[in-house]
């Protein structure tokens, strides 16, 4: 009979397979609703999913359609390595796309506005890695022996892990960075002596513009192995001052101060005033403690507001007829804690 001829009957194999995965391809597309939102609704994975699924089954329907025809053995074993790369290449490429879109939404997920660049640095690796993983796979379900190509590569392990500890470390600090953020482009930080925004974040280094203007490149892994002050996030920064007033000022004048004080900062917007004490009595004069909190949000208006606080409270002691006294060494600095 004519259905008994190899290629007559291969190509009917052929058409019923092809006429097979069309119908199943429309009837999912209609399922899920891929046709009517051409992907912009597309369920996570979805398309690309039935994709790769009708692929594979136009690869299953060359099969069938092969296995009919009488073909010499060696031609069907180059068919079988051919088929199983074709194979190789749809699945490898489903998995890298799902961990394409996984890490996307696990960083729109964390907020991170800049977390698709920093994925593109991440994902050549885990392509790679892929890739690797699936070669093998592939080779092993070909009938070649692994053991040794595992003994070899277990062998090179130590060498490798002591060639890329470095790599390997600033790479999970690079993940740390992302996953955890303990800071934001364009925010304000303190590392060391370096004040400076993050201008980048790369996977082996951040960079800042210090307030000087210099671009300052740090190491991730030395990044977040000492303290890092972050100003990005900060409401408020605290004002601590030390004021030293002359010894003969007397105690009713002195008593007097706080109150000067507290109506020096509280009719500014944005400063919130917090203590003002006599703290003590030195030979020199006497030493008080004013503290005061700021709005953080913009340094620049914040050091104005803490320059007109200064300036009113100069006028007020002379208003008042204080005096600040020499102290002749025995002063700090102002300190400013926390802020820039």
């Amino acid at each position: 009979m004519l259905l008994n001829q190899p290629l007559v009957a291969a190509v009917c194999r052929l058409a019923l397979g092809l006429a097979a995965v069309l119908v199943m391809r429309t009837l999912a597309h209609r399922q899920l609703g891929l046709s009517r939102v051409q992907g912009q609704a597309d369920p996570f994975l979805a398309g690309p999913t039935l994709r790769t699924a009708s692929q594979l089954a136009l690869v299953l329907v060359a099969d069938w359609s092969w296995a009919a025809l009488p073909l010499a053995a060696q031609v069907n074993q180059l068919y079988q390595v051919a088929s199983g790369l074709v194979v190789l290449l749809l699945v490898v490429r489903l998995i890298n796309g799902g961990l394409d879109r996984l890490l996307a939404v696990v960083a729109s997920r964390l907020g991170e506005t800049t977390g698709l660049e920093r994925i593109a640095d991440l994902l050549p690796m885990l392509r790679g890695a892929t890739w690797l993983l699936g070669v093998l796979v592939y080779l092993q379900n070909q009938g070649l022996q692994l053991t040794a190509v595992l003994g070899a590569l277990a062998g090179a392990g130590l060498g490798i892990g002591l060639a890329l500890r470095a790599p390997a470390r600033d790479f999970f600090s690079y993940l740390t960075i992302l996953l955890e953020q303990p800071f934001q482009l364009g925010q304000l930080l303190r590392f060391d002596d370096v004040m400076g925004r993050v201008e980048k974040v790369g996977l082996r280094s951040t960079q800042l513009r210090s307030l000087d203007g210099e671009l300052v490149v740090i190491n991730n892994a030395n990044l977040l192995s000492k303290t890092l002050r972050n100003y990005g996030d900060q409401q408020e920064r605290r004002v601590l001052q030390r004021l030293l007033l002359r010894l003969d000022s007397g105690a009713e004048a002195a008593a007097r101060f706080p109150q000067l004080a507290r109506a020096a900062i509280s009719p500014w917007p944005q400063a919130r005033f917090d203590r003002c004490h006599l703290v003590e009595l030195t030979s020199a004069g006497l030493l008080f403690e004013l503290a005061y909190f700021l709005d953080a949000s913009d340094p620049n208006l914040a050091f104005d507001r803490q320059q007109a606080i200064n300036l009113e409270l100069l006028a007020s002691l002379e208003r008042s007829g204080l005096a600040l006294a020499d102290s002749a060494g025995l002063l700090p600095v102002p300190r400013v804690n926390p802020g820039p």
